[in-house]
This record gives C-alpha cells, structure tokens and sequence, in this order.
C-alpha cells in the first residue's frame, strides 16, 4: 500500500484530479531537470541549475569525486522528495490539496477519494 496526495482544480471539472504517490522516483533522480521541467517545477530546475553551477565552480577545491558525490546526494533526495516537489508546483498553478489516503495504486486512490468526498455510488 502506497501514501497518494490528492490535487484538485475545481474551476477545470471534476476530471481535474491528480493522484500523486509518495515514492521514490527513479525519473527524478536520473533526469532531474527533466523530470522537473516535465512535471512545471521551474523554481525546483532554477534550484538545481544552480546547484549544478556551484559543484562545477568548486571542483578545483573539493575535487571531481567530492562534487559528483554531492550531486548523487542531491539527486537522491530529488528521487524521494518528487512528490513533494510535484505537488508545490501544482499548488503554484492554483491547485488545492485535498487530502492524502492510502491505496494500493493511483486508481484505487482516486476511486477512494471520490467516493469519500461525493459518496459510494449505486
């Protein structure tokens, strides 16, 4: 069983739902600023390229192995904070949180949610 938060947008219709999963995101630690630009996370990929540019300007200092240790470190985080980071960008296009529930998959979640929210239907 997963931890999904539940966006949604109410002036877009009832379809405008999105079921996040609390997981690690594999995308999001190998393709970072991909990931990011996919899911609009602009802020997070202005983060990250500075980040990118400060390990580059400290490599004389600390060395290649210290800075790419610290971008996997960064990436990591990047992999289990993707939900986190996905769900800020929705809330900054004017998405309301609704709640988080616990459900073997996204459809299950979504489906749960519904009828928490609207009632069992017949």
């Amino acid at each position: 069983m997963t931890l999904y938060a539940i966006y949604a947008k109410p002036e877009a219709g009832p379809e405008a739902i999105a079921v996040l999963s609390e997981r690690f995101r594999w995308t999001a630690f190998l393709f970072t600023p991909l990931w990011a630009m996919f899911h609009g996370a602009i802020g997070f990929v202005l983060v990250w390229a500075l980040l990118v540019a400060a390990l580059a300007a400290s490599v004389p200092l600390i060395g290649p192995a210290a800075a790419l240790g610290l971008y996997g470190v960064f990436a990591l985080w990047t992999g289990f904070a993707a939900a986190r980071i996905a769900g800020r960008a929705l809330l900054r296009r004017n998405w309301l949180a609704l709640g988080e529930l616990v459900a073997a998959d996204g459809a299950t979640a979504e489906r749960l949610w519904l009828e928490q929210r609207f009632g069992a239907r017949p």
